[in-house]
């Protein structure tokens, strides 16, 4: 009698190894990986909301305005949120300046929801002029941001 029998595995042993195994290395994925693509899908949205807006500007349009002034200022109250440490490595732009000065980071994206809010305010009143300072207002708090926090 030999002890080197072929082990022989049913079905249901093996659709539970693979299991195991498929779910044992999903938890090594890296949590940032998710967060990171939100965050840039975010990026993406702003940035469709301020082309948006500057269309809109052109042609009155108060409607798009205040709406695409509400998702900016919804964006940036949040965006804090989407750089939890552990997402400064991977697929990111993001400098480690966020994590280092998270607190300078926290007030430059308060000024640019506090930018927005001011479009917003703009837009609602049909204050064409006030929009367009306010649109400015914005953009820069946007390009503060990124000079500091965003490598490019």
């Amino acid at each position: 009698m030999s002890f080197w029998r072929p082990m022989r595995m049913s079905k249901r042993s093996i659709f539970s190894a693979v299991l195991t195994a498929t779910i044992l290395g999903t938890a090594c994925l890296p949590a940032s990986a998710g967060v990171i693509e939100d965050r840039k899908a975010n990026f993406k949205a702003n940035n469709a909301s301020m082309r948006a807006i500057g269309g809109a500007l052109g042609a009155g349009d108060f409607a798009t305005i205040t709406a695409e002034a509400q998702k900016i200022a919804d964006w940036a109250a949040v965006m804090p949120d989407y750089f939890p440490e552990g997402s400064d490595t991977g697929d990111t732009s993001a400098r480690a300046s966020i994590w280092e000065n998270f607190e300078g980071f926290t007030a430059a994206a308060k000024a640019n929801h506090n930018a927005a809010l001011t479009l917003l305010a703009a837009a609602e009143a049909g204050d064409i002029d006030a929009a367009k300072v306010a649109l400015g207002e914005v953009g820069g708090t946007c390009k503060a941001c990124h000079q500091q926090f965003k490598g490019w």
